[in-house]
């Protein structure tokens, strides 16, 4: 995929003869890697790793102890946690990681699992959508990386007119 984008990108600069713009290639070929879907999932993991480096020994342990009590095919699919990685499928949808976070907080020990519920509003509210994005539909998916130009302008603008 990426080196289809980057060949598109040289091919079209080549017959539009316009000038080959590296910012655009890099757009499109990290575009290519990056799709929305897969940065929803991303977002879903990075929220499980920020609650776990806030964790002291006891939620640690009591973190551990649920998550390894899924089936190994939901937790495998979990640490695979990219497209075509064995069980991924299971993490590849909001509503696969819906069922999934439902799954695992129903497994936790009861204050791990409050802590949880609390720091999924906290994370919530402090970063944005990128979660809550992760486990509906609702708010669409994130943004993806594609190219977009920027303006000539360059700087303070109100100032150089001055």
């Amino acid at each position: 995929a990426v080196a289809r984008a980057v060949r598109e990108e040289l091919a079209s600069s080549s017959k539009s003869k316009a000038e080959y713009n590296p910012d655009r290639a890099a757009a499109r070929a990290y575009d290519a890697i990056w799709t929305p879907d897969n940065i929803a999932q991303r977002n879903f993991a990075v929220f499980g790793g920020e609650f776990l480096m806030k964790q002291r020994v006891r939620g640690l342990r009591g973190f551990f102890d649920g998550f390894f009590k899924l089936p190994l095919p939901l937790w495998g699919g979990f640490l695979a946690g990219w497209p075509g990685l064995p069980n991924n499928e299971r993490h590849e949808t909001w509503s696969a990681r819906l069922v999934f976070g439902l799954t695992f907080v129903s497994k936790l020990p009861l204050p791990v699992a409050l802590d949880m519920l609390a720091a999924i509003v906290g994370y919530s509210i402090s970063e944005g959508l990128a979660l809550p994005q992760s486990v509906t539909p609702l708010l669409g998916l994130p943004e993806g990386y594609e190219y977009k130009e920027k303006g000539m302008a360059v700087g303070d603008v109100a100032a150089k007119a001055e």
